[in-house]
C-alpha cells in the first residue's frame, strides 16, 4: 500500500505542470476562492490566497489535458487531508438571492479505501453578529461500499447542528465519465441535483451559521483520490 501511495505522488508532481487559470473558463470562478492543502490551515507551500491563481500549481492542483482543472491528494495516516477551493462569499441558508454551485466533474478513485468528498457546504465562515460552527452542512462523497450499495455517489446532509444525526441521499452509481452537480440555497430550502435525481431539504435549522461552498477532493480514509473539473460555478442571484 506504501509504495502505491508514494508512486501516486510522483505522478502527481508529473502532471502539476500548469496552472488552470490559464484558461479563460476557470478565471471568473478563480477570482472568488481561495486554495487549501494538505491540511485546513493555509499552508504557503501548496495554498493560496483568495484570487492569488495566475501561474499558481502544485501537486494538489493544476492543469491536466490542457483542458481540466485537477485536484489530488494521497493520505496515509487518516488526518483527513485535502486538495480544496473555498469560495469567499459566506451566505446564511434563509437569504432570499439564490445561491448556486455548479460543476461538471470527474472522480478518479485511485486507491481511496472507503470515502472521499468533492462538494460541500460548510459552516465556519463570518457574519456580523452570526454565531459560528465548524461543520459541514452538507457533502457530497463518493462511498466504496453503503448500505450494500456499491461505488454509488451520496449527499450526506447534517440533521441537526448539535447532534450527529445525518441524512444519507443515494445519487446513483458513479458514472465512468464526467457528470454534473448542482447545488441550490435559497429560502432555506437546499436541493441537490446529479445523476439526474433531484434531492430537496428543508435546513431552516442552519440558519444561524454562516455558510459557503467547497470543490476539490477532501480524503475520508488513506489512500489516493483525483477530481478532474471541466466547468465550475458559482452564482448569488
Amino acid at each position: 500500500m506504501r509504495k502505491i501511495v508514494v508512486l501516486l505522488s510522483i505522478i502527481g508532481v508529473l502532471f502539476a505542470s500548469s496552472t488552470p487559470y490559464s484558461l479563460d473558463k476557470f478565471k471568473k470562478v478563480l477570482k472568488v476562492v481561495k486554495f487549501q492543502a494538505p491540511f485546513s490551515h493555509y499552508d504557503s507551500k501548496w495554498s493560496a490566497k483568495y484570487g492569488k491563481f495566475e501561474n499558481f500549481s502544485n501537486r494538489y492542483f493544476y492543469l491536466q489535458d490542457d483542458r481540466y482543472m485537477a485536484f489530488y491528494m494521497c493520505e496515509k495516516s487518516k488526518e483527513k487531508r485535502r486538495s480544496e477551493l473555498r469560495f469567499k462569499e459566506d451566505w446564511l441558508v434563509g437569504d432570499r438571492s439564490l445561491k448556486i454551485l455548479k460543476l461538471r466533474v470527474k472522480l478518479f478513485v485511485m486507491s481511496q479505501k472507503r470515502e472521499f468528498t468533492f462538494a460541500q457546504i460548510h459552516s465556519d465562515g463570518t457574519i456580523k453578529n452570526q454565531p459560528t460552527i465548524n461543520l459541514p452542512l452538507l457533502r457530497v462523497v463518493w462511498f466504496k461500499k453503503y448500505r450494500s450499495v456499491k461505488n454509488h455517489i451520496w449527499a450526506i446532509v447534517r440533521l441537526n447542528p448539535k447532534e450527529k444525526i445525518y441524512k444519507k441521499v443515494d445519487l446513483g452509481v458513479l458514472p465512468k465519465g464526467f457528470f454534473n452537480l448542482k447545488i441550490k440555497v435559497q429560502n432555506s430550502i437546499m436541493s441537490v441535483e446529479a445523476n439526474g435525481k433531484t434531492y430537496s431539504q428543508d435546513v431552516s435549522y442552519w440558519g444561524r451559521y454562516p455558510s459557503y461552498f467547497k470543490v476539490g477532493v477532501y480524503l475520508q480514509d488513506i489512500g489516493c483520490a483525483k477530481v478532474l473539473v471541466d466547468e465550475l460555478s458559482f452564482e448569488s442571484l
